[in-house]
């Protein structure tokens, strides 16, 4: 049996948070101006902090790779002081929604452990 150890900074996030595949991209927009996913999560996204201001509530348009059709509606901007970037928080999302944001949250961390086993497998690749 192999063994894989994940390690994860402490954080006040209540949610499992991924990084986009960069061959494989979130597409967001955040009031119509596409912006770069630093990181995602089942309950919000973040973000440059060059690109909201703190306190307020953005509309936004998010595009997942594993999803049929984007995800639309408002985030909450909130201090991350942790990372440096902008947490924005998904406001009022249905259940369909959320799921979406689940399972791609799924399978980019199944990808991050095949990544990990493929590594501890064949050490010089």
């Amino acid at each position: 049996m192999n063994d894989i150890t994940i390690t994860a900074r402490p954080s006040k996030r209540q949610a499992y948070w991924v990084v986009p595949d960069p061959d494989d991209p979130v597409i967001f927009q955040l009031d119509g101006n596409l912006t770069r996913v630093v990181d995602i999560s089942a309950n919000g996204i973040s973000i440059s902090n060059d690109a909201v201001k703190t306190g307020r509530r953005y509309s936004f348009s998010i595009d997942l790779p594993s999803s049929k059709s984007p995800i639309v509606g408002y985030v909450d901007v909130m201090p991350d002081t942790e990372t440096g970037f902008a947490h924005c928080k998904f406001v009022d999302l249905t259940a369909d929604e959320i799921d979406s944001l689940h399972r791609y949250v799924l399978v980019r961390q199944k990808e991050a452990i095949r990544a990990l086993r493929a590594a501890k497998l064949n050490p010089l690749a």
